[in-house]
């Protein structure tokens, strides 16, 4: 049985805990400010939750109007097939139940030891000792339950049941939004005729803007070339060839910009391909493999993606070989369940040996470009080399 001990969310004294949780709520808040499509924005708060509080087990439980029961609509830490099929009582003997009766958080300190509650099969079966639940309220209505459970027990008190109150008060809204947007769906389906001649005009336009956009960013790398020219410094140099290599990044993705209704997106499989195959030519010892999953994302997003790619190249085609020579692993995969991707860029080299080197500047700029994009990163030890993961939401398009 996996125990969530381990993984505790840091910061044992109230402060840090309430840093955490600040923390958590914004990034929260800044994934939720863009329209997420209703099957895709449940699991995906799941995964967060259960992340951000170090915890290995989370549900979502939709109140279902037919059968008068909570029904599981996602969750963490739970097999694939309990997900839409099991229900929850709704009475004061269980947690759920309870919560959905009286509207008010519910804790359970230990399962195995409190005569109040019976223990449901699912969580019996898991291990779990507590957890703790909250309402989700939406347009006023009382639309389910948002529960964190741990296999420790006495794992969560007061100060996670106000955190998750407010997690669920913004769950709401955001499930409130969903439905505004389905109704709104069959409206736009009207504009959306009208919005295809425009956009029939757009993609005529298209070669011509990229083409200006291309050449503009040709006279950017003209002009960092010959300030290259005229410095001596091999320091200086070597920040101008990074300059010219991140001009040609922005300049990749929009070659393979392409207008749809729904905005300016970017296929970032053959993006990041051709960024992989720029750096091979530069490093012609160095082998770079990918592995890349078909995933479209909008521009502003495609941009610090790519970005983000170029300096793990970058840092790994200067650090990582001191003899010239090794490989380079790129690959993209996406969640369907979490709708979740992850980009990992892992070397056979020489390894950080447990250096995060906080102060580098291609470090700096991976951290902020990664922000931009609402992603996480990870960095696993490894026997060899040094791996980085960005886990970064990646909606259905």
């Amino acid at each position: 049985m996996n125990s969530d001990r381990s993984t505790e969310s840091p910061g044992a004294d109230s402060l840090a805990k309430l840093r955490h949780h600040q923390h958590i709520v914004r990034d929260f808040s800044q994934l939720l400010a863009s329209y997420i499509p209703f099957d895709q924005l449940l699991p995906l708060v799941a995964i967060r939750l259960a992340r951000g509080l170090g915890v290995q087990h989370s549900m979502i439980l939709r109140y279902d109007s037919v059968h008068g029961d909570l029904q599981l609509a996602a969750g963490v830490g739970w097999p694939p097939q309990a997900v839409g099929t099991t229900r929850f009582a709704i009475e004061a003997t269980n947690p759920a139940g309870r919560t959905q009766q009286t509207r008010l958080p519910t804790f359970v300190d230990d399962l195995r030891n409190t005569d109040e509650f019976r223990i449901p099969a699912l969580l019996q079966r898991h291990g779990i000792r507590s957890l703790v639940n909250v309402p989700v309220i939406c347009s006023g209505t009382l639309w389910g339950v948002l529960e964190m459970d741990s296999t420790e027990p006495g794992r969560f008190d007061a100060d996670d049941a106000h955190f998750l109150l407010s997690m669920a008060n913004l769950l709401g809204i955001a499930i409130e939004r969903s439905a505004d947007h389905a109704t709104a769906t069959a409206a736009a389906a009207v504009a959306r005729a009208e919005a295809k001649a425009v956009q029939d005009a757009q993609s005529l336009r298209l070669d011509e803007l990229q083409h200006r956009i291309k050449n503009n960013l040709a006279v950017i790398a003209s002009m960092l070339l010959l300030e290259q020219y005229e410095h001596s410094d091999s320091f200086v140099k070597a920040r101008l060839r990074g300059l010219m290599d991140r001009v040609m990044a922005i300049g990749l993705a929009h070659e393979h910009l392409a207008i749809r209704l729904d905005g300016a997106v970017v296929a970032v499989e053959a993006y990041i391909s051709r960024l992989a195959h720029a750096a091979s030519l530069q490093h012609v010892d160095i082998r770079l493999e990918t592995d890349l999953q078909s995933v479209v994302i909008p521009l502003d997003r495609a941009v610090p993606l790519g970005l983000i790619v170029n300096e793990l190249i970058t840092n790994a085609t200067k650090y990582a070989f001191p003899d010239g020579s090794g490989t380079i692993q790129i690959t993209l995969h996406r969640d369907p369940e979490t709708a979740e991707a992850t980009l990992v860029v892992a070397d056979d080299g020489v390894g950080m040996k447990g250096k995060a080197l906080p102060g580098n500047l291609g470090t700096r700029l991976i951290t902020r470009l990664a922000a931009q994009i609402n992603g996480t990163i990870q960095r696993p030890d490894t026997e060899r080399g040094t791996r980085v993961e960005i886990l970064f939401p990646a909606p259905q398009r």
